[in-house]
């Protein structure tokens, strides 16, 4: 189970489609319209992004937008038997939305299904069969949306693509729901918990779970809040319910990446030099001096596991990129450290950046005077 593509509903997909190509890199697919919602694709890598916005006020964008702002609508997942696995999430009590469609073309067999998950997200289910040039949102249109093979190096002299994939979509649910969320996509899409993060603070506290797909290692990071005043609570209260937070977009160069994103005038979230000072006190510090250089310069967050610390974990965050403080993107690199005898690759999350991004967004909180101090800070992490 892959992550496909994901479809966000925003109010003007040709604002949204040049947000995505002037800030992030990204390249336009293809542009479509219909009688209810105009609809703008925009990939890299192996990531495709579906914009859609409403042009009649009973459309399914129209209505969401009633209800929450812009964000993400749907997270769709290429499975390899639909069937199977429709009849499996059925029979674990979740519901079908939208029945098993199907679009035959000379070059294969489109199939896809929509699931009804958690408030008002949806996955789309897809199978592909010889054919991976068709979304479903344009299956009923003319137009054939041609995914090309990611690019990872242009020989044209062209900047090649910044990202190359999703490494993982978090979603954040109600106080108390963490535990039924996570069991609902344990038993009907097959994730498994890999880790759970307990953190407060003097301001706010969160809990979190990350599930893992074990057929593709698709990461789903669950969060609900601990505190009345969590950043997580303000999530729900902005966005009007449960939601996708972030997507964790991959990059095999994050130092590049940024610099070539400030350029861009990407806004990004600011790291305090105290990081960086605490960072090169940290035991078992295994980056060189002139990595770190290069990460307080772009204000990278790093960590890695002291049984594994040639593999490191290296993230930033943008902004919010809607009006509201709701969806934001995490800027992610998996590093391997030393020579190709130390293959390890970094795995799940680690703590010390999960608290920097806490902290980072309780920063954000307190210059729009939502956040008020409650105890003394505390930690905890878990695997499982």
């Amino acid at each position: 189970m892959n992550i496909d593509h994901v479809c966000f509903y925003v109010r003007d997909a040709i604002a949204s489609r040049n947000w995505f190509i002037q800030k992030l890199g990204f390249r336009p697919v293809e542009s479509s319209a219909s009688g209810r919602c105009t609809i703008e694709i925009v990939r890299a890598g192996a990531i495709y992004f579906v914009l859609s916005a409403a042009t009649d006020a009973c459309s399914p964008v129209a209505r969401f937008l009633q209800h929450h702002p812009p964000g993400v609508a749907d997270v769709a997942f290429q499975v390899e038997d639909i069937e199977a696995t429709i009849a499996h999430a059925v029979q674990q009590g979740a519901k079908l939305l939208h029945p098993l469609q199907t679009q035959v073309q000379a070059q294969g067999t489109l199939k896809w299904a929509t699931l009804e998950a958690w408030g008002d997200l949806t996955h789309t289910l897809l199978e592909r069969r010889g054919l991976t040039s068709l979304l479903p949102q344009l299956a009923d249109t003319s137009a054939n949306v041609l995914i090309e093979p990611a690019c990872i190096v242009e020989s044209s002299g062209k900047p090649a693509e910044l990202f190359v994939g999703i490494d993982h979509v978090v979603l954040n649910v109600a106080a108390g729901a963490l535990e039924q969320a996570v069991n609902w996509y344990e038993q009907v899409l097959g994730f498994h918990p890999q880790q759970g993060f307990t953190i407060q603070t003097t301001y706010s506290a969160l809990c979190s779970r990350v599930m893992r797909h074990p057929s593709s290692g698709v990461q789903l990071p669950i969060n609900e809040p601990a505190s009345s005043n969590s950043q997580i609570q303000e999530f729900l209260e902005v966005n009007r319910g449960p939601g996708v937070q972030h997507i964790a977009l991959e990059t095999t160069n994050l130092v590049q990446a940024i610099a070539q994103l400030r350029e861009r005038q990407l806004s990004l979230i600011h790291v305090p030099p105290t990081y960086y000072a605490q960072l090169r006190q940290r035991a078992g510090l295994s980056l060189p001096e002139a990595l770190l250089q290069q990460l307080e310069q772009q204000q990278i967050l790093a960590d890695w596991q002291q049984e594994q610390q040639q593999a490191v974990l290296l993230q930033t965050f943008t902004q919010p990129i809607f009006a509201e403080p709701t969806f934001f993107f995490e800027l992610i690199q998996r590093q391997t450290l030393g020579t190709l005898d130390r293959p390890e690759r970094a795995q799940g999350f680690g703590e010390g950046n999960f608290r920097a991004l806490f902290e980072a967004i309780e920063r954000e909180q307190m210059k729009r005077g939502s956040l008020h101090p409650i105890s003394t800070a505390e930690t905890s992490v878990e695997s499982y």
